[in-house]
């Protein structure tokens, strides 16, 4: 098949978003397929288009068999609301404008949400182009941000997104939602069953070295019990959790937390941390892909927190990473993530926010290291088990090849 795919967010990037995406788009291209990818420059979560694409307005690359292609998008690393619709529409522009400028033919399309915008691109070169549209969804948008507290229900954004939503769902050939529990809440709002399959998270397993060398020497951190979060430091991640158990742990010698990346709440986290005197904690900024295997070497115990009980659907990327070096969690969250904990064996469950709970999981691990050592293999089999992404490649590839056959036949869904 001839895949196009839509991306906001595509590597050099980090996040669960860009390695989905590029996880599938590459072995896609190894079964065979002619991949195209339209994404944006580089710019997220900084806000700063690197110097390299900066002046142009498209750029062509090839990266592991998939024909990408970046388009200007408009950056801003001051943090607002307005700045970021203007990134979003901006792409939505670019990418529409690419997706029919472009030579060549292509037998499907597919775009990922969030954000949702990304859907109005797409539904627009399916139909310049006559070819289905598929619709990947990785957070159910504008409930997520309902859920992690940012929108109100009823405020005027949260109905025009979900408006959008609707619109999208009706329009597109399938539905790709990431997690059975987002699978029924699509559902529940009246798109048919047949319209909607299921294509998980998954790790790049392949690209899981056996051994790596850790940080700890580097960083101080030789002889600690090292409870590790790697990721954006957003509204919905609930990091401050890590502070709050850093805080009750303090005159626990053993236990030092670090916290790697970059986002809106990263400020007030490291204030917070200066304004109780916390010297178990050690914060990094944002890391380059190729460094993360490195820091999980250096962990003892991954920290999957999200914000909020309502956030029930989610099934976090970095909960499968860690899983996938070897490496126990302590997840801080409800629902469906909650279940796979639970089910895998792979680590323990706290409810979000509780710092308490939070302090005596990292107490229990640190006393156990038997008990952690079990947690962290029984994750490694869970994820080879179900979420290798080469075989997850193999399902969404079923998906397009079944609704380009249906779309050639003249079939709405078969």
């Amino acid at each position: 098949m001839r895949i196009l795919i839509l991306a906001h967010y595509y590597p050099p990037e980090m996040g669960g978003a860009a390695a989905r995406l590029h996880g599938l788009s590459r072995w896609l291209a190894a079964y065979g397929h002619e991949v195209t990818v339209i994404t944006c420059f580089p710019n997220y979560p900084a806000g700063r288009i690197d110097a390299h694409y900066r002046g142009k307005l498209c750029a062509r690359e090839q990266m592991d068999g998939v024909r990408v292609l970046r388009t200007w998008v408009y950056a801003s690393p001051v943090k607002s609301s307005v700045r970021r619709l203007a990134n979003y529409f901006s792409f939505v522009v670019a990418a529409t404008w690419a997706g029919w400028l472009v030579r060549g033919q292509w037998d499907v399309v597919l775009g990922s949400s969030p954000p949702l915008f990304v859907g109005i691109a797409a539904w627009l070169i399916a139909r310049i182009r006559r070819i289905p549209f598929v619709f990947d969804i990785r957070d159910i948008w504008p409930d997520v941000a309902v859920d992690a507290g940012e929108f109100a229900p009823d405020a005027p954004i949260t109905r025009l997104g979900r408006g959008l939503a609707r619109f999208l769902y009706r329009r597109a050939d399938r539905i790709l939602p990431v997690t059975e529990l987002k699978r029924e809440r699509i559902a529940a709002q009246g798109v048919p069953a047949d319209k909607l399959a299921v294509v998980t998270n998954g790790v790049d397993l392949d690209r899981v070295p056996d051994a790596v060398p850790d940080r700890r020497k580097e960083l101080g951190l030789a002889r600690r019990f090292v409870v590790l979060y790697a990721g954006l430091i957003g509204i919905a991640q609930g990091v401050e959790i890590a502070v709050e158990a850093a805080h009750r742990l303090a005159d626990d010698s053993r236990v030092h937390f670090l916290i790697v990346g970059d986002g809106v709440r990263r400020s007030a986290i490291e204030q917070e941390v200066s304004e109780r005197g916390l010297t178990n904690i050690t914060m990094l900024p944002r890391q380059p892909r190729e460094a993360m295997p490195a820091l999980l070497a250096t962990a003892d115990v991954c920290l999957v927190p999200l914000s909020a009980a309502g956030i029930v659907d989610a099934v976090p990327s970095k909960l499968l990473e860690a899983w996938a070096h070897r490496r126990p969690v302590i997840l801080a969250a409800q629902g469906e993530s909650a279940k796979i904990v639970q089910e895998a064996g792979g680590g323990l469950v706290v409810a979000p926010g509780d710092g308490a709970a939070l302090a005596e999981a990292v107490r229990r691990l640190a006393d156990e290291p038997e008990t952690s050592g079990a947690m962290a293999e029984a994750g490694r089999a869970y994820v080879e088990a179900r979420y290798d992404r080469r075989d997850l490649a193999r399902q969404m590839e079923h998906v397009l090849r079944d609704v380009v056959e249906c779309t050639h036949a003249g079939q709405a869904t078969c």
